[in-house]
């Protein structure tokens, strides 16, 4: 092997060795919570209506919730909210509040979850009846969302 050979190898193994790292440092970043600013809005008078009619029915249900985001589409209309974010460590555990129905000719269904962000990964996780926890399917802006969570419930 000539050394203009070992010089190609040795320039392509090392292309290769920065080119890995840095997918790896990139990837890595990607995985850790973003630190872009995000709150949610208020809330829409549609979904004020709608989540009082429903915790007007449900006479235990507590009132003291925060607004998170909706989806609206011809096919579903959803909304998500929180309420009573505790810390223990980096996770912050809270109620969350899903209102929903399929197609405007169908009912309003709710359904109260039992969430955790974990704040130094950036993901949400629920709980199960037998009290497991699973991640939560993330979408766009998650981490964001997850650290804003996490500033909601500050460290003793």
């Amino acid at each position: 092997m000539s050394i203009v050979s070992r010089q190609k190898i040795s320039v392509g193994l090392r292309t290769m060795a920065i080119t890995g790292s840095t997918a790896a440092a990139v990837s890595l970043a990607s995985a850790w919570p973003s630190h872009a600013s995000w709150a949610p809005k208020p809330e829409p008078k549609f979904w004020s209506e709608v989540r009082q009619q429903i915790m007007d029915q449900e006479t235990s249900a507590p009132s003291d919730w925060t607004f998170m985001e909706e989806m609206q589409s011809p096919k579903i209309d959803a909304a998500e909210y929180l309420r009573d974010p505790r810390r223990k460590n980096q996770t912050v555990t809270f109620t969350a509040l899903l209102l929903m129905r399929k197609g405007d000719g169908n009912p309003w269904g709710s359904s109260q979850l039992s969430m955790r962000a974990q704040c130094l990964e950036g993901v949400l996780e629920r709980q199960d009846q037998q009290g497991g926890w699973s991640v939560y399917p993330g979408r766009q802006g998650t981490a964001s969302k997850v650290n804003w969570i996490c500033a909601q419930a500050p460290n003793p």
